[in-house]
């Protein structure tokens, strides 16, 4: 019925609803979809609309780290996102463990205190152990195999739910440094098979890192960055599970005078984490950006380590240190002996109600690596 009593038709066969009769009603219908088809594009781009943001990093490097500082693999992430964003997103940029100490920061990033975290995973083992996997024996075979896996297997998806669950952190991306190798000190006696590293006091950290030492005869003995050159020229330690890097970084080839491989830690990476909370305000365009700028220069990423651990190692050798390789035999026996690494590493995560998944990440994890044999 129209307003003025009148019955108004409506023709069933025209999907574009054709009003038939009711002069002023079929006016008034008109002028109400004109007003909304004027409205939608209104609607839909205060809908699309994204403030900027300013993100809370800490970076627990310094700024000249080799891998990691402002010229390295994260300045120059976060160099990008800025530029792809166009303001949308900024870091307000914080380095070698401040404003928190760096053995806190996991947990001030699950409290809001900072909204983005950078760092390596072994640091927060207590709390959440599910990426350790980021410096472990036979972890990846290459780096093109760290986000292979990441993004095309469940492995990240499940290291980033855990870290949700556990952390309210959300799990951006891996960034890749370095294999980690033994460096060995110039009062200690070479190495030349698996044995010789029983007895030695090796500088590494605690969880499997530790445990990997333990494995093959050594004792982990607890050293920083910043005290690895004075405890090796001293004898503290008699070597150090570390990075190629690290020769030129911390000058270890004046005090180290040879390198053993192959790098036991194969590939690694740290982790770069936000606040899931933070990450769930986030426009959908934002958070593409912090994803897929990583992913773009991800070759990038692989080039430049590559390229500077070439540049490094050539460098150690006019400097006199030795690159000494186990052969076959003898690398069959380092393997067999880290292997139970990869069950203690499980038995970690039992403890924090992940064992199904750390399980789960192993098994991707071996399969890959042993896939090359």
């Amino acid at each position: 019925m129209g307003g003025d009593g009148k019955n108004v038709e409506v023709d069933s066969t025209n999907p574009t609803l054709n009003l038939k009769g009711g002069g002023e009603m079929k006016k008034s219908f008109v002028f109400i979809l004109a007003l909304t088809m004027l409205a939608l594009p209104l609607c839909l781009t205060a809908g699309a609309a994204e403030k900027p943001v300013k993100l809370i990093t800490e970076n627990t490097y310094p700024s000249t780290h080799a891998r990691f500082g402002a010229k390295a693999v994260l300045g120059q992430w976060m160099d990008a996102v800025e530029k792809e964003s166009k303001g949308a997103i900024t870091f307000e940029r914080h380095w070698a463990g401040e404003p928190v100490p760096a053995k806190e920061a996991l947990n001030a990033l699950q409290m809001g205190t900072l909204d983005v975290l950078m760092g390596f995973p072994h640091y927060w083992s207590g709390k959440v152990a599910i990426a350790d996997v980021a410096g472990m024996p036979k972890n990846f075979k290459t780096f093109a195999d760290v986000y292979d896996l990441w993004w095309n297997s469940p492995m990240g998806d499940i290291i980033d739910k855990v870290y949700q669950k556990k952390a309210k952190a959300k799990f951006l991306w891996p960034a890749i440094f370095a294999p980690e190798d033994f460096q060995i000190g110039k009062r200690a006696k070479k190495v030349r098979k698996l044995a010789d590293f029983k007895g030695m006091k090796i500088r590494g950290g605690g969880g499997t890192i530790g445990a990997t030492i333990r494995a093959l005869g050594g004792s982990p003995v607890a050293t920083v960055g910043g005290e690895y050159y004075t405890a090796m020229q001293r004898g503290t330690i008699d070597a150090g599970l570390m990075t190629t890097y690290s020769l030129e970084t911390y000058r270890m080839w004046e005090v180290c005078d040879q390198v053993v491989g192959p790098a036991i830690f194969n590939h690694c990476f740290v982790g770069v984490w936000m606040n899931l909370d933070k990450w769930k305000s986030l426009s959908a365009r934002q958070r593409f950006i912090l994803i897929n700028t990583a992913r773009k220069m991800e070759t990038h990423f692989i080039a430049f380590c590559e390229l500077d651990d070439a540049r490094v190692i050539k460098l150690a050798k006019a400097k006199g240190v030795e690159f000494y390789t186990f052969p076959p035999e003898e690398q069959k026996k380092m393997w067999a002996a880290v292997m139970p690494v990869w069950k203690d590493y499980v038995e970690l995560c039992k403890k924090q109600g992940t064992a199904k998944e750390a399980q789960q990440v192993a098994d991707i994890m071996q399969k890959r690596f042993d896939d090359y044999d």
